[in-house]
């Protein structure tokens, strides 16, 4: 899938660096450095040569570029060749390109999204004990 410059609201360019939560009502298209968090009720690309330490939660996530962060999609995930995601993923649907990587959970399906509003429960060592 080509992802033309005209289809995105806004585009941060390559030179960018921005620190902070990053909020689009539409599509957005990251090309520069990212740290904080990103939320779009449209589409998020992280564009080949970007990297974003973030959390994402979009309609949809493009990722051709690096992610350290979970990553919440609503429709759909696409991992292109050379993207990487460091972190949780949960979406509906997703598709991976020959070469892409993940390093964290993966949660996909229907369900996945009610799955990602409740956080699992780990062991203390007060519960470890009671068993």
């Amino acid at each position: 899938m080509a992802e033309s410059t005209t289809e995105y609201g806004t585009i941060l360019g390559a030179d960018a660096r921005f620190k902070g939560d990053l909020s689009f009502d539409s599509a957005a298209k990251v090309l520069g450095h990212i740290e904080g968090s990103i939320t779009s009720k449209g589409k998020v690309f992280i564009a080949n040569g970007s990297t974003c330490k973030a959390n994402v939660k979009a309609n949809e996530v493009a990722i051709e570029g690096y992610i350290e962060g979970n990553v919440e999609a609503i429709e759909r995930i696409e991992i292109k060749a050379k993207g990487r995601v460091t972190g949780d993923i949960v979406a509906s649907r997703m598709t991976m390109g020959d070469g892409a990587s993940i390093d964290g959970h993966v949660r996909i399906g229907m369900d996945a999204k009610a799955a990602s509003t409740t956080e699992p429960k780990l062991a203390t060592a007060q519960t470890a004990k009671a068993r």
